[in-house]
């Protein structure tokens, strides 16, 4: 093996405080760590360093005045927007963030769907108001999540997690719906594409735990809305362009669906004159499904990981597939 030092740039992200960032100095003996407190500090470096751990990516002008650059790893999980035509035909390995936030993520998602089945808005908002009341004929009665069917779209890092949160726990059935790995032991049956519509009709929840490409951009769309359940939630902590918003917006109206909790949206920060901020059965959260007290931890933890195997030479984590897109 080579000693020449590796030399890694690294970025700061608003979850991790600089303790937490400063660990990732020490994550190997054989690489010299660089941080770059500034998009302008971080263009200066790149042309220096054989790996980058950040949240600006690579432009095109940087990639081809970066000749050592051989690794990225991005600090979020989605990748859609960094991948440009050029980093798709480099040979830059591009890491992502898949693994720390599965948990995370997925007990938001439990606790969007344990909110909607027990009406909390409802609650929260006569808690406001000073007002009592208690009986199913004074409000929409609570509904009870164990043994329902809960359709996961995307058994991933995230999907995985609610899956066993939702079978051990809650006592679940859980459909899945993943392109390429399907080996989760919580996922009671898996569905084909040309299933799904009919999967949609069997499930009271739907997560939504997939990436933004081509092939699941609006996966929710109209046709999908009508074919669920009367009465279902729909739960997204992954993308907004995973859903029809409009649509959405008028299958909530409509009562077909018995509400939704979201934590993406297509347009972000979601304007004020949205229609779902005053809509009785939905639950928005700002894209805050993984930002924990222990997110920090967890991300510097998997960053510190993966520069150690970049110097051993040994296989990365969350490699993205530049080609599928995630």
């Amino acid at each position: 093996m080579s000693e020449r030092r590796l030399q890694v740039v690294v970025t700061p992200h608003f979850v991790v405080r600089p303790e937490q960032l400063a660990r990732l100095a020490y994550a190997h003996p054989r690489v010299d760590t660089h941080f770059a407190m500034t998009r302008e500090e971080y263009n200066a470096l790149l042309p220096k360093v054989d790996a980058a751990v950040t949240g600006f990516g690579v432009t095109p002008e940087q990639l081809a005045t970066a000749p050592r650059l051989r690794w990225l790893q991005n600090m979020g999980a989605g990748v859609e927007r960094l991948l440009t035509p050029e980093l798709r035909r480099s040979t830059l390995i591009i890491t992502a963030t898949k693994g720390p936030m599965g948990v995370l993520m997925a007990e938001h998602v439990i606790t969007l769907m344990l909110a909607l089945a027990r009406d909390l808005p409802a609650f929260f908002a006569d808690q406001q108001m000073r007002r009592w009341r208690r009986y199913p004929a004074e409000r929409r009665p609570a509904l009870e999540i164990a043994g329902r069917t809960i359709l996961v779209l995307g058994v991933g890092a995230v999907g995985r997690e609610v899956a066993r949160i939702g079978k051990l726990g809650l006592q679940m059935r859980v459909l899945g719906y993943a392109r390429a790995r399907r080996d989760c032991p919580h996922v009671d049956r898996y569905v084909e594409h040309a299933e799904l519509s009919a999967a949609l009709g069997e499930a009271d929840v739907v997560s939504l735990s997939l990436p933004v490409t081509s092939a699941t951009s609006r996966i929710i769309d109209a046709a999908a809305l009508a074919a669920m359940k009367p009465g279902a939630f729909l739960i997204n902590v992954a993308r907004g362009n995973l859903v029809d918003q409009d649509a959405l917006i008028a299958a909530l109206r409509s009562g077909h669906l018995g509400g939704a909790g979201l934590d993406a949206f297509v347009e972000e920060p979601l304007p004020a004159d949205s229609p779902l901020w005053s809509l009785p059965n939905v639950i928005i959260t700002p894209h805050t499904s993984a930002i924990t007290d222990r997110l920090g931890d967890h991300f510097v933890d998997f960053w510190a990981e993966n520069v150690r195997r970049f110097a051993e030479g040994e296989p990365l984590l969350g490699l993205v597939d530049k080609e599928a897109g995630y």
